[in-house]
Parts: structure tokens; sequence; C-alpha cells
């Protein structure tokens, strides 16, 4: 109880004002941020609105960080609405608005600022039954806040790495005095719910049921719609390889590797999706391509012949994997692979760098034969060649269809009871 008692005094009167400064600071040079706390300032007055639309409905909030996590709650928050329940959502990034789609959300917006006072004011304004944390963006007060106004509060699609920094000496006793108060915490995996036991407790319900991700990227794959309905036979007509949330170094090793690639298949394009999509994106892409000698352009009516082309909106990569033949992840070279279930879903088998320790999904499908690591560009250009020619025993649908049905079995743990009459 005292060590509780002092890891919230730390946080609330050192650490999270220092959080608070910080960011303000830090949002001088970054138009990012300053969304971000602009939403958050609003967010308690939206809330009180929408509870005065729907005063009596039953309400299960989730909460995520970006928009990777938002997409795999979305089968849940569709499950939940089935049962009676009206889906809502807080999402930390700007990045979630991208895709976030209408009809989808009852209530959707910023997270409130993590003091005691805004995380109280905005639970107390929206009122849900269920709140459900989605992968790691646990805050405590919002956890703290939740436990003292006895709304159960469940952390799923959790995933603890082994090498994390929350297991650091001195960090994770802070962070058992958070995760300890959770009603529960549903993991992807028995090694991550193995971990989980060290911050949660035994006491407290840790079980491994799978990740919702699984059923959202199959779902959207069977239904997947072209953002450019005006290409759709042209574009699936030629032969691309597609690289997804791409950075600047994911780039060059793609230039670099194009020649290589098409001495094994001569007609083949590359289709490139940035991480961060903007205008000094592009001309750092086509910047690229330039000093290799290749034509890179936007998408357009002028661009389909064009050695690379470069698709730079957001909210879209999911639905363009459908035109690739093999699919590039990025990240790899960077902080870590970015999600490689997309292109599974669509039955791509993947190429990344080195950075996977981050995602369990390209470390499983690294060990059956449908993801392949690379170091450079020779080894993109040999990666490239294996999966072009060769077949491999399991197909990428089949592997990410064998871990789905996680959505059933969340719901059946964490909904108080059927909302239906």
């Amino acid at each position: 109880m005292l060590a509780k008692f002092t890891a919230k005094l730390l946080y609330n009167v050192i650490g999270y004002p220092l959080l608070f400064a910080g960011a303000h600071a830090a949002a001088l040079f970054s138009r990012k941020l300053r969304i971000g706390i602009s939403g958050r300032r609003r967010v308690v007055r939206h809330a009180l609105q929408f509870r005065h639309s729907q005063p009596n409905a039953r309400l299960v909030l989730f909460h995520c960080a970006s928009a990777g996590e938002l997409e795999g709650v979305k089968p849940l928050a569709a499950a939940c609405r089935q049962q009676g329940y009206l889906p809502c959502v807080s999402y930390f990034s700007p990045s979630a608005e991208t895709s976030l789609k209408p009809g989808e959300f009852e209530f959707a917006d910023y997270s409130p600022f993590d003091s005691a006072r805004a995380v109280s004011r905005f639970l107390g304004a929206l009122r849900p039954e269920v709140i459900l944390i989605s992968k790691h963006d646990v805050w405590p007060n919002l956890v703290w806040q939740a436990k003292r106004l006895k709304i159960p509060i469940w952390l799923i699609n959790g995933n603890f790495h082994a090498a994390s920094t929350k297991s650091i000496p001195g960090v994770i006793q802070f962070h058992r005095c958070v995760y300890s108060d959770l009603t529960g915490i549903l993991t992807v995996s028995d090694d991550d719910a193995k971990r989980a036991r060290r911050f949660a407790g035994e006491r407290e319900t840790v079980l491994a049921v799978g990740d919702s991700r699984f059923d959202r990227v199959l779902a959207r794959a069977k239904n997947s719609k072209s953002p450019y309905p005006e290409f759709e036979k042209e574009l699936l007509a030629r032969t691309f390889l597609v690289a997804g949330s791409t950075h600047d170094a994911d780039v060059g090793l793609l230039v670099s590797a194009l020649g290589g690639m098409r001495d094994k298949c001569p007609n083949l394009q590359l289709i490139i999706v940035p991480h961060d999509p903007s205008d000094d994106e592009f001309q750092r892409i086509k910047g690229h391509a330039e000093r290799s000698g290749f034509d890179c352009k936007e998408i357009g009516t002028d661009s389909l012949g064009a050695d690379i082309i470069v698709m730079n909106r957001s909210g879209i990569l999911a639905d363009i994997y459908r035109y690739g033949k093999l699919a590039f992840v990025g990240g790899g070279f960077d902080r870590g692979v970015h999600s490689v279930l997309e292109p599974m879903a669509h039955g791509l088998r993947v190429i990344t760098g080195p950075r996977i320790e981050v995602s369990r999904e390209a470390n499983e499908a690294l060990e059956e034969g449908i993801l392949r690591v690379v170091f450079d560009a020779a080894g993109l250009e040999q990666a490239f060649a294996d999966f072009y020619s060769t077949h491999v025993d399991t197909n990428p649908k089949e592997f990410v269809r064998q871990r789905s049905g996680v959505v059933d079995r969340v719901m059946k743990l964490v909904l108080p009871q059927n909302a239906i009459a």
C-alpha cells in the first residue's frame, strides 16, 4: 500500500508535470504534437455532449495509441455493438484519425491529459461500463481513476517484450503499482502472459487469448476496396513489389536493389506507401529514385508506367497490398518492423529489415519461411529472387487465419453481461 501511495505521489507531483511540460515544449517544433494537445483540451466537453445525446446507452471505451492498435480493436467494437453496447474509442496519436471510418465507433476522440483531474472528469462525463486498453498504451491515472470509479479496466492484445525497458529494476516496481490495478490482462501468447505476471502479480487475471488484429486484417482483406478505383484494372495487371510503411533507409535499399530485382523480373515496378506521407517525403523518395536513374511519380493517370509509384496518403496501405506479388514492410532498419499482417492477409510473402524483435508474428513468419530478413541491397535482391521463383508450404493467408478467432474469447471475458434485453 505504501509503495502504491509513493508511486502515485511521484507520478502526479513529478513525473506527469514533467511529461506535460516536455510535450508542450516539443509541440513548438511538432505540428503533430500541437494537434494532439489541442484535441485533448476539448475532449471532456465532447464527452459530455455525446453522453447528453445518449443518456441511457451502455458504453464500452477502447483506448489505443495510434492507427495500428485502432485497427486491431475494430472487430471487438463490432462485437460489442452486436451485444447491445455502443463502442467508443480514445486514442493518443493524431494518426489514429486516418483509420477511423463512419459508423465504427459512436464516440471517437483523443484521450485526456493523464492528470488525475482530467481523467476523472473524462470518465465521469462518458461513464463507460468497461475500459479496454489495446496493446501497451497504459497510462497510470487512467488505470488508477478507473479503479477509484469502480470501472473494470482490462489490457487486451497485451504484448510484453523480453527486453522491455519496463523490466529495468526500479522501473518495474512503478509499473507493478499500475498494472496490479488492472482488472485483468489478456495477452497475445503464453510467453507474454508469463512476462505480464511480473507486472501484475499472480493474484490478477492474466490469460493468453491471442491478438484480435488477426481477425481484423482477415476481414479487411476480404472486404478490400481500392482507394484508386479508376486505376484498378491496370494496377492489377502489372507486377508490383508493394513497399509499405517505409522509412528513408528502406527507400534507399529498395531503390538500390531495383535493378538487380529486375534481372529476375524485368517488368517489376515498385509501389511505395511511406510511413509518414507528406510532400517532403515524396521529394525524398523521388530524390533516391532520380539519383539511381529511375522514374518516380505519385499515383495518377500518367504515372502507371513509372518505375516507382508513390501512394502518398494515410489510411490506405492495407488495401494497396492487393496489387502486390510480394511485400516489403518498412521499419526494420529503424525502431522496428511495422505490421506484417496486412500483406500476409492478402497472401503475400514479406521481406523486411533486421529489427523484427518487436513483432512476434514476424518472428513466427520467419520460422515458417514466409518472411525473409535482409541487411543490404544484395540480400534484398536474393530474397526477391527466392520468393519470386519458389513455392513455400505455408500460405501467408493461412498463417493469419490459424491465429484468428480471438474476438469471441475476449468478449466472453471482458463484457460485464450481455446488454441485449
